[in-house]
């Protein structure tokens, strides 16, 4: 798995369904089902997240927010300000190998192959990896057996990793587990438009590096071999930013 992909791909899942901070001890979710959570950033559980807390990603992850966190400032959901971006990417961090170690059990090399090159179904399983290595069976299962059944499409592929959140619970024909169906509608409200989310975050960061450029250049005009080296990191970065953008609008596939 592409570690550039699967850190875009979670940082969407972060945003779109994990959220921010909660902190039992400064907040009130009235929420019963929430009730034997621990101290939890962007959906990593400090009480129950086991081994992804004391990995070298997730002993810094919480440090950060130990040497930082404040009552008055980290409130419900709040986003980590400044440091969102350094913690998205220790989570991004923590839970590849869980993605990878999941799959790997889970999942028969055809479909992980699908998974990883459909955006959308990369989504559904990145997001699994945080509800548990039962949950994330039960849906590698529903696919392969979706799969086999003659669903070959990806659409159709899609369509099946909702159901499995939305129709049953963790056991065959169980209904519904409430959260689990709560999510896989919301979700649903926005999976096609993910290949897009990820093309825009391509396309901003060339305008990123296009608007640095012009400033970097409108300061050192003056000096004729800077300008050389700057036209040099410009053209190599345009190269670069093509090729992803290309990728993109061709196969969606971000590697």
């Amino acid at each position: 798995m592409d570690e550039n992909v699967f850190s875009k791909v979670t940082e969407l899942v972060i945003d779109k369904l994990e959220g921010g901070y909660y902190n039992p001890a400064w907040h009130k979710t009235g929420d019963s089902r929430y009730g034997t959570s621990g101290e939890t950033m962007f959906g990593i559980d400090r009480k129950n997240g086991g081994s992804l807390n004391t990995s070298p990603a997730g002993l810094k992850f919480w440090s950060i927010i130990d040497a930082n966190k404040t009552p008055d400032v980290w409130k419900w959901n709040y986003m980590g300000g400044a440091l969102a971006g350094e913690l998205k990417g220790l989570v991004a961090k923590m839970m590849l190998p869980a993605y990878e170690s999941f799959s790997k059990s889970s999942m028969s090399p055809q479909l992980k192959a699908i998974v990883d090159n459909d955006p959308r179904l990369l989504f559904h399983f990145i997001y699994a990896a945080w509800n548990g290595p039962g949950w994330f069976a039960k849906f590698a299962k529903d696919l392969d057996t979706a799969y086999a059944s003659g669903v070959k499409d990806s659409s159709g592929l899609v369509q099946a990793a909702i159901n499995s959140r939305v129709t049953e619970g963790y056991e065959k024909g169980s209904p519904p587990n409430s959260l689990m169906e709560q999510g896989g509608r919301k979700i649903a409200s926005f999976i096609n438009d993910i290949p897009g989310l990820l093309t825009q975050g391509v396309e901003a960061g060339a305008q990123a590096i296009t608007d640095t450029a012009q400033k970097s250049a409108d300061k050192i005009k003056n000096n004729p071999k800077t300008v050389i080296a700057l036209l040099a990191i410009i053209i190599a970065g345009s190269a670069l930013l093509l090729t992803l953008l290309n990728k993109k609008k061709h196969g969606i596939k971000l590697q």
